[in-house]
């Protein structure tokens, strides 16, 4: 079988593959929408430029290098703008466009005309090496920052892997003595190599975007799992994981903690007369506050409707005391507009603190919720500790 056959059948095969992957992930499942349709242009411009080749072997058409530079340059604008997208850059839609539109009217409406076909090629395999250059270097970093070194550096090194080979080909169309030395090598064997090498940077490259797109999807969802999709805060099933391990770190090392139950007083009374849109906002600002107010090492948590915990890591009594005081006076201070009105809220607070090693974490959480219960009866928007248990 001819090989210029088999290339052009790879070709259709492995873009073909890569642009239905992007056209699915985008339409069908929603992944990174924006930037999937540009990937799916940019492996469509690829495949057309890479199956140019064979066929120009083929059909023996010289123009076909021509009309294939072209092609890969408008794939990788298309790449780029995809990553822009994804990683949430700048956009140079102007000087993509400015970009693009000057190689097309180089290439076709100059070159092509002219006769002038290597020149054509040289100036469109640089312009090419030079983006994907510039690709690298711009998007390292946000990928490093966002899903680690790793990533970042396969994602590169591919982008500059493919620069080299286009830069090298510039190199052996510029200069004659390259140009004639290159041409003793067998011609198809020289095509299959450098269709072969494009594809499997295609394939690599491919890969590293999917990972990226997944990789977010998984945090995403990892985050949907261990936060409340209303106040952004941590849910319950998170703060009492948080709460083992403290209650780990107590028996091991000693360590003391505190915990606040904070309840929103009157919730239901915002409910009832302004409607579950306004008690909404009042349990976001509630959470924006207590967030704001808490030091770097607590967490913050919401624990089922209007009732909220904070976590003090390495904090006894009156330093939780003081805690609980400075978050109740920040909440007095919250004013909701809401139509024609203010809202204003008041907390309760239970304070508990671990200071027994042989306390269980439920029983923590008990003696908490009874000092919360305790400060609602003593006539609310006041703080209540719970009774101390130490270990004997």
């Amino acid at each position: 079988m001819n090989v210029n056959v088999v290339l052009l059948a790879s070709v259709l095969l492995v873009h073909g593959l890569v642009t239905t992957m992007w056209w699915v992930a985008g339409t069908w499942l929603g992944l990174s929408r924006r930037a999937a349709w540009h990937w799916m242009v940019s492996a469509l411009a690829n495949g057309l430029a890479l199956s140019l080749l064979p066929v120009r072997q083929l059909l023996d058409l010289s123009s076909g290098i021509l009309v294939a530079a072209v092609l890969v340059v408008l794939g990788l604008i298309s790449m780029r703008r995809g990553l822009q997208s994804f990683m949430r850059l700048h956009h140079t839609d102007l000087s993509h466009a400015g970009l693009g539109l000057a190689v097309v009217a180089f290439n076709l409406a100059v070159c092509l005309p002219m006769g002038w076909v290597r020149l054509g090629e040289a100036v469109s395999t640089a312009v090419v090496a030079g983006l994907l250059w510039r690709i690298a270097f711009e998007s390292h970093q946000p990928i490093a920052q966002e899903f680690g070194h790793g990533a970042a550096r396969a994602h590169s090194s591919l982008l500059g892997a493919a620069g080299v080979t286009f830069a090298l080909t510039c190199l052996e169309v510029s200069v004659p003595a390259l140009s004639a030395w290159w041409q003793g090598f067998n011609r198809e064997q020289t095509l299959f190599g450098f269709v072969f090498v494009h594809l499997m940077m295609s394939i690599m490259a491919s890969f590293v975007l999917g990972y990226l797109v997944i990789m977010r999807l998984v945090r995403k969802l990892e985050h949907l799992s261990h936060h409340d999709s209303l106040t952004g805060l941590l849910n319950r099933r998170a703060i009492e994981y948080l709460l083992s391990r403290e209650s780990q770190r107590l028996q091991r090392f000693g360590e003391h903690f505190s915990l606040l139950m904070v309840d929103i007083d009157h919730f239901k009374r915002i409910n009832d007369r302004l409607g579950h849109a306004a008690g909404d906002a009042v349990l976001c600002a509630v959470a924006q506050t207590l967030q704001a107010h808490a030091r770097e090492v607590d967490r913050v948590a919401r624990f089922g409707g209007e009732e909220f915990c904070v976590l003090l890591p390495h904090t006894l009594h009156e330093g939780a005391l003081q805690a609980a005081e400075r978050l109740r006076e920040a909440i007095n201070l919250v004013s909701i507009p809401w139509n024609d009105e203010v809202i204003s809220v008041t907390i309760s607070t239970g304070l508990a603190t671990a200071d027994n090693p042989d306390e269980t974490q439920d029983a923590l959480l008990q003696r908490a919720d009874k000092a919360l219960y305790q400060a609602k009866s003593d006539g609310r928007n006041r703080v209540v500790s719970a009774r101390r248990l130490v270990a004997v």
